[in-house]
């Protein structure tokens, strides 16, 4: 493709990104497919083929952006055929190593010891964050307290727990935490 031709185009996706994507995103049904298609038709616009004529360049990279989307769509859907399925049948599980298994559950029981000795407050902070996915401005809103305070309490939280992960399980259970 001439490079004015991809610059033209890449002009219009940048200009016209926000009408693109709405339009794409009714297409494919949600925005975050939307964005990863219009960020990967801006990627393909460099390996476009060089006698390529445009007539209208919004609805040429509307159809590319909806080609993308497409193509993600089957590589995420994808069936397994049935010599697929039996080659993972010899697959060699390493997470069923007898040792990593011990470890993990070691490393279990220091972080259970050490969400225990976190305050209350502390504890519903990092599990909000960590676990529920929550943003700190939403765990700051829903606790009634700073923004600046959830920050705080979360970085305590998480350096007081990253002391006890890997600490020997007895030293934890005990209320011992690994020192470095």
């Amino acid at each position: 493709m001439p490079d004015s031709l991809r610059a033209r185009l890449r002009g219009v996706l940048v200009t016209r990104y926000g009408q693109l994507r709405r339009k794409l995103e009714y297409i494919v049904g949600t925005g975050e497919r939307a964005a990863d298609a219009l960020q990967e038709t801006w990627l393909r616009l460099e390996s476009m083929p060089g006698n390529t004529a445009v007539r209208n360049p919004d609805a040429y990279l509307l159809q590319m952006a909806v080609n993308v989307a497409t193509d993600q769509y089957r590589r995420e859907h994808r069936k397994l055929n049935d010599a697929d399925i039996d080659a993972l049948f010899d697959v060699e599980d390493e997470l069923a190593d007898p040792e990593r298994i011990v470890a993990a559950r070691s490393e279990i029981i220091a972080l259970e010891a050490a969400l225990r000795q976190l305050t209350p407050r502390q504890r519903e902070i990092l599990l909000a964050a960590h676990i529920d996915g929550q943003l700190n401005r939403e765990i700051a809103a829903r606790l009634d307290i700073s923004l600046s305070l959830v920050e705080k309490e979360l970085r305590h939280a998480l350096r007081h727990c990253q002391q006890y992960v890997g600490a020997p399980a007895d030293m934890a259970a005990r209320g011992g935490p690994r020192r470095f």
